[in-house]
């Protein structure tokens, strides 16, 4: 691996053991791989905080969901833009971080395809889910794979060529202190009418509203692009996509019960694509 880690304990370089694979820095803090195949790194090597955990049935029925190809056309465009962003720079290896990684399912899809266009790019999966991360290692998923504080990334600032943001909102400025100044985010976030016919149930009255980014002040759109089909899922399939949703919360249980007995045969999945880049600040333009 060509991308270098800092200590999460004192943030100097971390080096790496060729026998062990595991690493550590001048300080003497050590973090080995795990037999599963991740690095944990926490932040506080003498005080063990509890590590994050996913709810099990969510996870368990989130992975069923995505590994059943529901979202085939979404994982189409994702491809092709990661594609478009990296192959006019052929010839270059890349640093890619997917911030907040899950189990692994979006880098499953997009190593391979990266791979197969002959792009040589160096894939990290990060997470703070223990669990998460076990899942995604037990799945063979083909990058480097992190436990760690999300709060405090383990790279050095201006390092990553693509952070890619597809399981969660796009909080507070790590993905964007260690993106270098000509580096891309791709975030991916439901548009206004995804999830429309379990929305329905949701809420009362429900209108279509503008479309909210709330992004960092910190960066720009470089690029946008909906992404709209409908499927038909099953009562399961609708309730695992409401649990998945920001939305769900609001959801009691007799709401939850009626959605999982009902199938419907056309749901609305509308997707945003956002590509960013880090803002030019008046002086970076003098």
């Amino acid at each position: 691996m060509t991308l270098s880690l800092l200590c999460p304990v004192c943030s100097v370089p971390l080096k790496q053991h060729q026998a062990s694979s595991g690493f550590y820095c001048e300080n003497k803090h050590h973090f080995d791989k795990s037999p599963q195949g991740y690095w944990s790194l926490p932040s506080n090597t003498k005080a063990k905080t509890k590590a994050q955990v996913e709810p099990r049935q969510q996870m368990r029925g989130r992975h069923f969901l995505l590994e059943s190809g529901l979202f085939a056309p979404l994982i189409e465009q994702l491809q092709a833009v990661m594609l478009n962003l990296l192959a006019p720079h052929a010839g270059t290896e890349f640093h890619h971080v997917d911030y907040h990684c899950a189990d692994g399912y979006y880098l499953r899809q997009l190593v391979p395809a990266i791979a197969g266009a002959n792009l040589s790019c160096e894939h990290w999966g990060i997470t703070d889910a223990e669990n998460a991360i076990f899942a995604a290692a037990k799945a063979e998923t083909p990058a480097n794979l992190l436990l760690s504080a999300l709060k405090k990334l383990p790279f050095a600032s201006q390092s990553v060529d693509v952070v890619t943001v597809l399981s969660s909102p796009l909080k507070g400025k790590e993905c964007i202190r260690i993106l270098k100044d000509d580096g891309r985010i791709v975030l991916l976030q439901p548009g206004i009418r995804h999830l429309w016919q379990i929305k329905q149930q949701v809420y009362a009255d429900l209108v279509e509203k503008p479309l909210q980014l709330n992004l960092p002040n910190d960066v720009e759109i470089d690029a946008q692009q909906q992404v709209t089909f409908t499927q038909s899922v099953t009562g399961e399939q609708a309730l695992t996509l409401l649990d998945m949703s920001v939305f769900g919360w609001r959801a009691n249980d007799q709401l939850k019960h009626q959605i999982k007995s009902t199938a419907i045969s056309e749901l609305e999945f509308d997707w945003q694509i956002i590509t960013l880049k880090k803002r030019i600040k008046n002086d970076d333009k003098r």
